[in-house]
Parts: C-alpha cells; sequence; structure tokens
C-alpha cells in the first residue's frame, strides 16, 4: 500500500516535532510562562504597595486614581486609553518575537546537518522518502508551524498579562474589564498577529533557505559557514566602498544580500530592510491608538507590493532547490 506525498508530508512533520520538541514547543511555552509569572509578582507588588493609591496632592487633600479615572470629565480619556490598551496589548509579548527569530535560525543551522552527524540520515534514505520531501518538511517547520506555535503562545500569554493588568487596576478602584472585553481591538490582537504569518514567511525565506543549503552541505563549523561568509562579504564590501568611494552603490547589497541571509528570521525585519515603510506607519498612526495597530497590520501587508520581496523570496526558493540537491550528492560516512 503507497503512501501518499500529503501523508508523508505529515509524517516528517510530525517526526520533527518529536525530534526538536524543546526548541520548537517547550522554549515559546516556557518563555510565555516566565513573563505570565513575572507580571503577576509585579501586579501583586503593585498592589501590596498600594502605589497607584495616590495620584496627585490638591491643597493637602489626597486625590486617587481612581477617582480621576471615574470621573465624567475624564470620560473620552479614560476611552481613548481602553481602547489603545485593547489595540496595543499583542505588543507585550515582543520577547517570544524576539525569540522566534533565534530559534528558525538555530534550527534550520542543524536542521540537515545533525541529520549526518548522528547518522540518521542513513535510516531515512532507506525509507520511500525522497530529499525534497525531506528538506520541505523542515522549511514548513521554520516557516510556518515554529511561527504558529510562536504566534499562539504570544496571544494567549498578551491576554494573561491584560488580564493581570485589569486585575491591578481593579485592586486600585478603576475597573476597566467590561469595557476591554467590549473592545473589538481585543479579539482582533490575536487575529492580524497570525495573520501577518504570510508576510513574515515570504520575508524569512532567504534567510531559512541559505541556513539550510549550509546546513545540508557544511561537513562542520556550520554556524561559522553561515555567518562568517556573509560577514566577510559585509567586510569587503565595506572595504571596496571606501576604496571606489561607493559607498551608497554597495548599501543595497549590503542590506539586501548579506542583511537577508541572516537576519530575515525576525519578525518586523520588512521595516530594517525597506525603511521607506516606517514614514508610512508613522503618518497613518497620527490618526490615533485605534489606528496604530491596524496600520502595522495593513502596512506589513504593503509590504507585498515591493519587489524585493519577491526577488529574495524567489532567492529563498532557489537556496531551498540547492540544499535539496546537496543532500542528494552528497557523500554520507
Amino acid at each position: 500500500m503507497s503512501i501518499s506525498p500529503v501523508n508523508k508530508m505529515q509524517w516528517l512533520l510530525r517526526r520533527e516535532l518529536w525530534e526538536h520538541k524543546g526548541m520548537l514547543v517547550w522554549t515559546p511555552a516556557l518563555i510565555g510562562v516566565v513573563m505570565t509569572v513575572l507580571g503577576a509578582l509585579m501586579a501583586a507588588a503593585t498592589v501590596a504597595r498600594t502605589k497607584m493609591h495616590t495620584a496627585l496632592i490638591v491643597n493637602g487633600e489626597e486625590i486617587s486614581w481612581s477617582t480621576i479615572f471615574n470621573t465624567r470629565t475624564f470620560g473620552p480619556r479614560r476611552t481613548e486609553i481602553i481602547d489603545a490598551v485593547a489595540n496595543n496589548y499583542t505588543y507585550a509579548a515582543a520577547p517570544l518575537f524576539l525569540a522566534l527569530g533565534f530559534l528558525v535560525f538555530f534550527y534550520c543551522l542543524s536542521a540537515l546537518h545533525d541529520d549526518r552527524g548522528d547518522r540518521s540520515v542513513l535510516f531515512w534514505k532507506s525509507l520511500p522518502i525522497s530529499d525534497a520531501q525531506t528538506v520541505l518538511s523542515k522549511a514548513a517547520i521554520a516557516l510556518l508551524v515554529a511561527p504558529l506555535i510562536v504566534a499562539a503562545a504570544a496571544s494567549l500569554t498578551s491576554l494573561a498579562l491584560i488580564l493581570i493588568l485589569s486585575g491591578v487596576l481593579a485592586a486600585n478602584g478603576i475597573h476597566v474589564f467590561a469595557e476591554l472585553l467590549a473592545t473589538p481591538g481585543l479579539y482582533l490582537g490575536p487575529l492580524r498577529v497570525f495573520g501577518l504569518l504570510p508576510v513574515y514567511c515570504l520575508w524569512a525565506l532567504p534567510t531559512v533557505g541559505w541556513l539550510l543549503m549550509v546546513s545540508s552541505w557544511a561537513k562542520s563549523k556550520v554556524f561559522l559557514w553561515a555567518v562568517g561568509v556573509p560577514l566577510l562579504l559585509l567586510i569587503l564590501t565595506v572595504w571596496a566602498g571606501k576604496l571606489t568611494q561607493t559607498e551608497s552603490d554597495l548599501s543595497w547589497i549590503q542590506m539586501n544580500v548579506i542583511g537577508r541571509a541572516l537576519l530575515g528570521t525576525l519578525p518586523g525585519s520588512w521595516y530594517l530592510f525597506e525603511p521607506e515603510l516606517l514614514p508610512r506607519m508613522h503618518a497613518l498612526a497620527e490618526g490615533g491608538s485605534h489606528m496604530t495597530r491596524i496600520d502595522v497590520f495593513s502596512n506589513s501587508w504593503s509590504s507585498l507590493a515591493l519587489p524585493a520581496v519577491w526577488l529574495g523570496a524567489a532567492a529563498g526558493a532557489a537556496l531551498i532547490y540547492a540544499a535539496i540537491r546537496l543532500r542528494s550528492w552528497r557523500e554520507e560516512g
């Protein structure tokens, strides 16, 4: 009985998750738990010290934050603050998004090299699984599965932190939980995080392709090859630019070739590679706190209109194909 390619890919993905469960699953979960625990401890300390009880003193009379926050004249500002929190609370999970860049980087770096190091490649080559399916399964883990896991962990952590914040405010007489629940941004935040995954996938493709190719080719010292070669090229371009006084002409190579080979796995790297996106975001963000979160989402998607992302994606696909061919040709043993 033959196994369909879809079933083979499912088994390969399960194998990768099983072999790298600590890196891909437990690390994001642990970071999320640590962030939540630290947030809870800080909240408990804040409530215990009652730092928020006194906002200011007028004519010797103490006025609490709850009194100010619950006054009718403060109503519009209160709504604006709640709206800003609801639309931007997922930023609290920034450490998880940063960790995603490192997790994907080091996973790709060892993905094909470790198979040769522990000789398990001989076992997998004895199965009816092609080199293309093996390499593509590892690329899928890096570009799809790992970001999905981190996005889920980030969403849960952000929700936990905003609940803790609501508890701290409630302990100080500021009850905003019901208003937060009625704010659409509270529910749209996680959806926007997941909605940015296709953008991340395309911008990360060159780095993933480069790392998989080096992992498939290098016999040893994979990190030095993967990082050292681009850095050496960077030094050479800087030297050549100063020698020929063409630094501005070579800056495109430094950012779009060398930079994208190493930094593409960081979420939001498109703002680094395409600085022109930042003025657009800042201009639209002036419309209010509600627009800030929406603009990050739409502004990131607008980066797909730039040719650089598609040129990089094509280069990444070519590098993944090279990794497949190198795995086929590589002498094992």
